[in-house]
């Protein structure tokens, strides 16, 4: 059966969430209201909403502080903010905390139904490129502290024997460490090591995620042996200035057996 989005409103005015749940259910989404933001937070963690309609102006809470807890409990669902008026500094605000709109009340139906339908496609792609993430970070938990070191050094354009002079190892040890790296990331290529790795070190990715079977997903310490690596060797001059010539200069290197990931 067709997944049926659930948006949660999150409004102390009980008028207003029975008429945006009213409106809402005819527009066909599953609808759960809250009175406060201590309501929803103490139930988000099993309730997994497509979308939040928080009213900007809780009386206990705020709805910006709001967005931020959740957020900090790995919930990213796209959030619109509803409010009696809109100051172009609240606004800023709400936008910079990734709101997807900002809508001023009296609300108009169609307007809301268009912006939780956008809102919800947003969610979907950011859903899957999280599940994504989660896998990467779980991959990465099993790395030893050298297989991060190398696999970030590669990615970042340096080569075999410039890997080994670098942590002090020869040139075999680090195609055996860069061949456990790639099979751990699924990479059959150093392109797609590449593509992995920028992702892992995207500045602004989440400190937890949580994943379709509701396990809360933590930044795993590998990401911080990889950045210490980069930093260490930030100005040694190894780096190589092209990133498709790097990923070239790879694929000339000799490799023995032991350098390819096995292919699943």
């Amino acid at each position: 059966m067709e997944h049926e989005p659930l948006v949660v409103v999150v409004d102390d005015d009980e008028r207003i969430c029975r008429s945006l749940e009213r409106v809402l259910t005819n527009g066909g989404f599953r609808t759960r209201t809250f009175p406060s933001a201590q309501r929803y937070l103490s139930e988000q963690s099993w309730l997994e909403p497509d979308c939040l309609i928080i009213d900007i102006r809780l009386s206990e809470s705020d709805g910006l502080t709001m967005l931020r807890e959740s957020r900090a409990g790995g919930v990213e669902s796209p959030a619109i903010f509803i409010t009696g008026r809109a100051d172009t500094a609240t606004v800023v605000r709400a936008m910079k905390l990734g709101a997807i709109d900002l809508l001023e009340k009296p609300l108009d139906e169609r307007v809301l139904l268009d912006s939780v339908d956008h809102a919800i496609h947003v969610g979907e792609e950011l859903r899957t490129e999280r599940q994504h993430l989660a896998a990467l970070w779980q991959a990465l938990a099993t790395f030893t502290p050298r297989e991060a070191q190398v696999c970030v050094l590669v990615a970042s354009g340096r080569l075999n024997k410039q890997i080994a002079a670098i942590i002090g190892t020869t040139e075999k040890t680090v195609k055996v460490h860069r061949a456990r790296a790639m099979a751990k990331l699924g990479a059959h290529s150093v392109a797609e090591l590449v593509r992995a790795v920028d992702e892992l070190l995207e500045p602004e990715a989440p400190t937890s995620i949580v994943t379709i079977d509701h396990v809360v997903v933590h930044t795993p310490s590998g990401l911080a042996v990889m950045r210490a690596a980069l930093d260490r060797v930030a100005h040694d001059g190894t780096l190589v200035t092209s990133r498709t010539e790097s990923i070239r200069e790879h694929s000339r290197e000799s490799f023995g057996s032991e350098d390819h990931p096995p292919a699943t």
